[in-house]
């Protein structure tokens, strides 16, 4: 009860100040009536409860499940087994993000049916499948983050530039949406128990950094499948 607690105080300290502020600048210095004021109280409510129950659901559930894998991953021995389960771990979680099905509803729409929302989806999925594989690797060969994230980066920016421009702008988009409620805490937690598992690794350096691939693979992914559809 008192963790719980102290998920209410600080999904509090998080929604009220803002809620504060949007309601000055509402009343005070808009001087503009809320129109419904019930319904507005009751969504902040719903609000409040829902991030304290999902604060408290990744505590207890998500992170401890996916720090646990990713300390078992090595007990696979083999590394075509670990480097497999990671890519269907991430292709899998990418798959229940909220935010990736809206890119995808909207990108369908404004293609006009060109680029399909079940073609961003997977793109994408299959870009955060690829990122936990070579996070993985950054881990058992201790790699330089930065000798990865680096020409990564280099292929997506030379690929923006040969794409269509219609799919630039929602490729970039599709990495932001990787750093959801559901991808980020299983990635971070796959990396820092793998890091832990494998022993002479700091957690701090080598089982960080999976979020910034789960960012810059799926923007190559959609931009290499937007290039496909584009120039087909």
């Amino acid at each position: 009860m008192q963790d719980l607690w102290t998920t209410v105080v600080d999904t509090l300290i998080g929604v009220l100040p803002i809620v504060g502020f949007l309601l000055f600048v509402q009343l005070v210095i808009l001087r503009v009536p809320l129109a419904n004021p019930r319904q507005i109280f009751i969504g902040i409510v719903c609000s409040i409860v829902g991030l304290t129950l999902f604060s408290q659901g990744l505590k207890l559930g998500l992170l401890p499940l996916g720090e646990e894998a990713g300390q078992n991953l090595p007990r696979a021995g083999k590394m075509w087994v670990v480097l497999t389960v990671g890519f269907i771990m991430g292709y899998g979680v990418t798959l229940a993000e909220p935010a990736l099905h809206s890119l995808g509803l909207q990108v369908e729409e404004y293609s006009a049916g060109l680029v399909t929302k079940n073609v961003v989806i997977h793109s994408v999925a299959i870009g955060v499948g690829l990122a936990i594989l070579l996070g993985l690797l950054k881990i058992i060969f201790r790699i330089p983050l930065i000798a990865m994230v680096g020409p990564l980066y280099a292929i997506a920016i030379l690929l923006a530039l040969v794409a269509p421009k219609s799919i630039v702008g929602p490729a970039f988009d599709s990495g932001g949406v990787t750093t959801g409620p559901v991808t980020v805490p299983i990635t971070i937690a796959i990396g820092v128990g793998m890091a832990n598992a494998l022993g002479g690794r700091d957690p701090l350096q080598d089982g960080f950094g999976l979020v910034t691939l789960a960012v810059v693979c799926p923007i190559i992914s959609v931009l290499l499948v937007g290039t496909i559809i584009g120039y087909r």
